[in-house]
This record gives structure tokens, sequence and C-alpha cells, in this order.
């Protein structure tokens, strides 16, 4: 599930690389998952999968790499699809109860209104963030918020639009969003210690969101391995 979640999942463009595409993939492995555990476990194993799920998410908006730049457009459609993972988990009523699947990825909508706003508007967030003098060096990962220097400077490199590509280009030496590739990120990180932190928050990224799957899957198979010996 993380390979289509997190690499595919606006890989190249938005409109072709939606949430439907993997949708069945994801639907499939939450069956098989809650076949395997217990009623009274369900609902915690299920919400740290989509606790996990949107950590993905978030990391698809920010850390998502060359591969993606998002622009006014593309944000309506990924505001559609964080709606279509929210009703997944609810399940019609049959899953996880509407109140947490609403509260639980209020960040992510967050940093989509933040993608709706003009490149000038983020700037301005930036330049008046108490981080931004700061430097990169304090930023503690998993402590992420809105208003943050390192979310806002994401956000700008995510962001397909001329300001956006000036600014960064003026500022951290880094080419214009909608026109990176692997091998330019790779060559600029060289020069940009931003490029540099975003790559190492990546890779970061990668391990720890796989880590988590991980533990939920030994949790079912330890589940169901206890359900196995009780019979």
């Amino acid at each position: 599930m993380r390979e289509p979640f997190i690499f595919n999942l606006y890989h190249g463009g938005v409109e072709g690389a939606r949430l439907e595409t993997i949708l069945p993939q994801f639907d499939r492995v939450l069956s098989d998952v809650c076949a395997l555990i217990d009623d009274t476990l369900r609902d915690i194993v299920v919400k740290s999968i989509f606790k996990a799920s949107l950590e993905g998410y978030v990391w698809v908006l920010l850390d998502g790499g060359p591969s993606r730049a998002f622009s006014d457009f593309d944000v309506v459609m990924m505001e559609d699809d964080l709606n279509i993972l929210k009703d997944l988990f609810v399940a019609d009523g049959e899953g996880l109860p509407r109140s947490l699947v609403e509260e639980e990825p209020r960040f992510a909508h967050q940093i989509l209104s933040l993608f709706s706003l003009r490149a000038e508007s983020v700037i301005q967030l930036l330049m008046t963030s108490s981080e931004h003098s700061s430097g990169l060096e304090a930023h503690k990962y998993g402590h992420r918020h809105l208003g943050d220097a390192h979310t806002l400077i994401r956000v700008l490199c995510h962001k397909k639009e001329r300001e956006a590509s000036k600014f960064l280009k003026r500022h951290y030496n880094l080419p214009a969003s909608s026109v990176y590739d692997e091998a330019s990120a790779e060559d600029t990180s060289m020069k940009s210690p931003l490029m540099a932190d975003l790559i190492k928050r990546s890779a970061s990224f990668r391990h720890s969101w796989q880590i988590s799957l991980k533990g939920v899957l030994r949790f079912v198979g330890l589940t169901k391995a206890v359900a196995v010996s009780d019979l």
C-alpha cells in the first residue's frame, strides 16, 4: 500500500494520478486487515491506518519531490480526494466515527488552503514567520505547524505559480517548481541547503511511514495469532 500511495499519488500531475486510481487497492487492504482482527480491536487498528494515511497524504503535498507541482485547479481535485479518503474510513457508517474522521485531517485541509492562496500571500506569511530567520537547523521533524517557515517554503516549492518560482530562485537558488526533474533536483541539492533538507526529510519520512505501517501489521499478526491460540 505504501508504494502506490506515497510514490504514485499525484506523481507527474494531479488529474492523471488521483486517489481513485489507487482506491481499489487501498480498500482491499483495509478489508483484509479488518477480516484478520477482532471487532473490539478494529477501530484501534483502522484509526492507526487512517492517521498513517493522512501523514502520507501530507508528505505528498509538502515533500513529494520535483514530480509534484500544484495549480489552483489541482487544489479543487485534491480537496475532493481528501474527502474521498475520509469517506473510505467512514464506510457508510460502518467504519470510524464521522467526528473522528473529520477532526484528524484538519492539518491536511489547512495545507490545501495554503495552496489555494496566491504565491504573494504565502511569501508574506513566510516573511513574517517566527522561524524564518532561525535557519533550517532549528526545524524539528514531526513538529510541523501551519505557519512555520519550513511548511511555507515547501508549499512554495510545490506551487505551480510564476511568483513562487521567482521567489525560490532569488532566495534559495531553486529552479521553477513546474520544471523540476530528478537530475536537476540532485544537482541543486549540492548547492541549496533547502533542497538538501527536503531530500533528507523525504528519506526520513519514507522510513518512518514504513515503520508505522509495519507496526500496525505486526499488531494485526499478533492479534490473529492470539485468536488462533484461543480456539
